[in-house]
């Protein structure tokens, strides 16, 4: 149970381990990471290739972006995104963008036997009410998406966790089991955000202008369209928007595109002015200034670094 930064070293060996074996077990982990509970700290997150777990895991993302794969199925993820990996569930990391992660690693039939309640809490039923199957196949969407205060929250009970565990004494193992049932308990108080109350909650107000934006980014969007699409008012929209996914619709907008471009750069012949205006960009001055503050480089870096890397 002790928990600290996952060098990159140890990441290209864990990788290699990964490729060989496709099952990461507790000893594959650095070995300060050990069972029942962990947490590891990825930065700058690579392309995983498919492999699955003996243990369980709740992944925070807290910067950046990328794709996880199911099998057939693929899930987008985000900055303030949150879902579970079932122990044998077999994923994979694809095109990540400045990815960073938070991986809290945990024995779920260990950690059961500790509290009769814990058993029904950390069933297979429970934890899969936390994506990426906690939605039902006809809502359009992605993983549990936490507002602003609810991830803040969620991040100071991962850090706090992480500092009890660094201390590798009993005292830090005890808090850092208990800051894991507050980490459940906020998972379970927004696990099933779409059963009961339908379209009343703000997610699936929202996931028709999510998936309009998705479709129609290269093109010219306004507020008042996106809350047409969701049959909303301007002003209800704004604030449902802002509660669901965390950022406010046309930054969430801006975000998408600068994503779309960081692809179209790797994948394509264009040069940086038809990336912006492919985007939905009109000035390529502004967009090469966004993107450098998105990701740490202008463009043309990006462009060349990503075909020669």
């Amino acid at each position: 149970m002790i928990a600290a930064t996952t060098t990159k070293a140890e990441a290209a060996t864990m990788l290699r381990r990964v490729s060989r074996v496709h099952t990461v077990r507790w000893r594959d982990l650095p070995k300060r990471h050990v069972r029942p509970l962990a947490v590891l700290r990825a930065t700058e997150h690579p392309a995983w290739p498919s492999h699955r777990h003996e243990f369980w895991e709740v992944v925070v993302v807290t910067r950046g972006s990328g794709q996880m794969r199911f099998g057939s199925s693929k899930l987008p993820i985000r900055v303030g995104d949150v879902f579970v990996i079932a122990h044998g569930q077999t994923h994979a990391y694809e095109e990540t963008r400045g990815l960073d992660i938070f991986n809290i690693v945990f024995d779920a039939e260990y950690l059961s036997t500790v509290h009769p309640l814990l058993e029904d809490w950390l069933s297979r039923d429970a934890l899969f009410a936390v994506g990426p199957h906690w939605k039902s196949a006809d809502v359009a969407g992605e993983c549990l998406h936490l507002g602003s205060a609810d991830f803040a929250r969620l991040n100071e009970l991962v850090q706090r966790m992480e500092a009890e565990l660094d201390k590798q004494g009993e005292d830090g193992r005890v808090a850092a089991f208990a800051y894991f049932l507050l980490l459940l308990t906020l998972l379970r108080r927004h696990s099933q955000p779409w059963s009961d109350s339908g379209s009343n909650v703000p997610a699936a107000r929202v996931s028709r202008a999510l998936d309009y934006i998705d479709k129609n980014f290269a093109e010219r969007i306004t507020l008042d369209e996106l809350a047409a699409a969701c049959h909303v008012s301007r002003r209800h929209f704004f604030r449902l928007f802002e509660q669901a996914v965390g950022v406010a619709p046309m930054e969430y907008l801006k975000k998408v595109r600068l994503q779309k471009a960081a692809e179209m750069l790797l994948t394509s012949e264009s040069n940086v002015t038809e990336v912006a205006f492919a985007c939905g960009f009109n000035d390529s001055n502004y967009f090469s200034s966004l993107y450098h503050k998105e990701f740490g480089m202008s463009p043309s870096q990006f462009k060349r670094e990503g075909r020669t890397g």
